[in-house]
């Protein structure tokens, strides 16, 4: 992931420094991470798979926010989801632009047609501000090693995420790159692998994205609940990986 014209980052942090004492509680020792998801319908069949939606949300509290030797950044996140979840990257076409510098009107006049999902996203600072964003999720090509991919196109600074094709606002952008591939983890069928996410000049601690695509997310409920399960991998030493469990239930309809 890179978010390009750093110096307007530093201009952003100044313009909403008042955000700033707001998160300013207790001081951490650890980093702390959570993450939760649902699909809806929460309906569906027992053996074959039914279409829908899946909100994904992760949240990160730093110790030492923004400190990249010290655990401030998340590095990697690895989100396993439920072997009852399907996914058909084949349902969407694929979005093979180039995404750097564009604001999400110019991202939805290159890849429109591949948007998959839409999101929120905040990034932090030194101070623990509150940097808000807005994200699109983009059907990306397949990797090197032949995987799907899901782009996230994030832009900050941003309040207003609604409208995103005719939204032209915020003055940074970042790109993460997500593979999707097999988890190899029992109970789990998938895993999206978003790595290098501290290459970026500012942490990212809260990010949620609705993924919903004709079929390509689907859900069967064989037996309750589903689960996901997300790893977090952070930037430099001083900071051990959390691992969160999260689960919903199902039924069978």
């Amino acid at each position: 992931m890179r978010i390009r014209r750093r110096h307007l980052v530093v201009l952003a942090v100044a313009a909403i420094g008042a955000l700033a004492a707001a998160g300013a509680a207790l001081a951490l020792t650890n980093n702390s991470s959570s993450a939760n998801f649902s699909f809806s319908p929460s309906t569906v069949p027992k053996k074959s798979f039914k279409s829908g939606k899946i909100l994904v949300h992760t949240h990160t509290d730093f110790a030492k926010p923004a400190d990249k030797a010290k655990g401030g950044f998340i590095k990697r996140v690895q989100v396993y989801f439920d072997n009852d979840f399907k996914f058909n990257t084949g349902a969407a076409p694929i979005c093979k632009k180039n995404l750097a510098n564009t604001n999400e009107a110019q991202a939805m006049s290159l890849c429109g047609k591949a948007l998959v999902g839409t999101g929120k996203a905040q990034a932090t600072s030194t101070a623990n501000a509150n940097i808000p964003g807005c994200v699109l999720a983009f059907n990306g090509p397949k990797n090197g090693s032949g995987k799907p991919t899901l782009i996230l196109h994030s832009r900050f600074i941003m309040a207003n995420c609604s409208n995103p094709a005719s939204n032209s606002g915020g003055t940074v952008d970042a790109i993460l790159t997500g593979a999707l591939k097999p988890a190899n983890k029992s109970g789990f069928g998938k895993v999206l692998d978003v790595n290098n996410i501290d290459t970026q000049p500012l942490p990212l601690k809260d990010f949620t994205v609705t993924v919903k695509k004709g079929s390509y997310i689907q859900a069967r409920c064989p037996s309750s609940p589903w689960k996901v399960q997300t790893k977090f991998t952070y930037s430099g030493s001083g900071q051990a990986p959390d691992t969160v469990n999260a689960k919903e239930p199902c039924k069978v309809g």
